[in-house]
């Protein structure tokens, strides 16, 4: 089976390494030229319910990603204002270490990929993603992580801006 993720963030890499741990054919879209989305503007882990989320992860066997950000970490369990037991790690180091994971996997990773449109069978079916530059990914499954960064023009609407604008 063939299962496309759209979206290379925490979510769309998770995404990844599960379906590839099932035998699947795995191929991982991204619109900027880097993984990770908002992970590489944090670089925080573990922090508040991430806690939690991290160690019930690890106990179901997804320890991949968190061992990553784990031995990239410059502090760890550190309390600050509206924040507990957080690990802080290097950014620079994470989003090579976790694309290089992946690849030696097999997910078959594409950047500066951004699907605009869908191709669908007579019944409905998607088929397809299309990007930007009109090329297609053709899957039997897809699975939409774009998450919450949204448009750059978010930082004015919602607010005074915000460290999102690190994505390109």
């Amino acid at each position: 089976m063939s299962v496309v993720v759209i979206g290379g963030g925490w979510a769309g890499c998770s995404a990844a390494v599960t379906a590839r741990k099932q035998g699947e054919e795995v191929h991982l879209l991204e619109r900027t030229d880097m993984l990770l989305g908002l992970g590489n503007a944090g670089g925080i882990m573990r922090n508040n319910g991430r806690y939690t989320l991290t160690e019930e992860c690890i106990a179901m066997g997804a320890s991949e990603l968190f061992k990553i950000t784990d031995d990239c970490a410059t502090h760890v369990d550190v309390d600050f204002p509206g924040h507990r037991h957080a690990s802080f790690y290097n950014v620079k180091k994470v989003e090579p270490r976790v694309r290089r994971m992946l690849s030696d996997m097999g997910v078959k990773i594409r950047l500066m990929f951004r699907a605009v449109q869908v191709i669908k069978t007579p019944s409905d079916r998607i088929d397809a993603v299309i990007s930007a530059d009109g090329e297609e990914v053709y899957g039997d499954v897809f699975i939409e992580t774009t998450g919450t960064a949204g448009p750059m023009g978010n930082c004015t609407y919602y607010g005074r801006g915000c460290s999102m604008c690190i994505l390109r």
